[in-house]
């Protein structure tokens, strides 16, 4: 089954690494076949990826974005994702997690991220808004990919 991409004006998306740009007008992009895909407005920057589900986002996100390193980061993002499933106390985050996971085994990173979106939402409501407690994204960047410009 085709995806078909609606493109507003100027909006960007990246198709398996490509950066891709529409021009001034509306535009629908029709992609046959399976592919890496993430639109410019859902991509994360590392400054952003400042939570534990947040910095996991920020790893997935990496891996479809440079699917030739996502096999070095599986141990990372595993890892990562078992320590937020065993912090929430939600159920349904819990099952939100585990999905997510099949994704990122499946290599269907988008899926995983769109996965993790209500996750980070949740996640926003219980976490204090504390400096503190937001780690800032460089620390997690020792152990995360760097991301790609665009």
């Amino acid at each position: 089954m085709a995806l078909k991409l609606r493109l507003k004006p100027c909006e960007r998306v990246v198709i398996n690494g490509c950066v891709v740009q529409n021009e001034n007008r509306r535009y629908t992009l029709t992609v046959s076949n399976f592919a890496q895909i993430i639109r410019g407005s859902d991509i994360m920057q590392e400054e952003e990826a400042d939570t534990p589900v947040r910095r996991a986002y920020f790893v997935i996100q990496s891996m479809l974005l440079d699917p030739h390193a996502a096999g070095g980061y599986s141990d990372v993002i595993t890892g990562m994702m078992a320590g937020i499933y065993t912090a929430l106390a939600n159920p349904d985050m819990q099952g939100r997690i585990l999905q997510a996971m099949q994704h990122v085994s499946e290599r269907d990173y988008y899926k995983a991220l769109a996965t993790l979106r209500p996750v980070l939402a949740y996640e926003d409501t219980v976490l204090p808004d504390s400096a503190a407690l937001r780690r800032p994204a460089r620390d997690a960047a020792a152990s995360a990919p760097s991301q790609l410009g665009g």
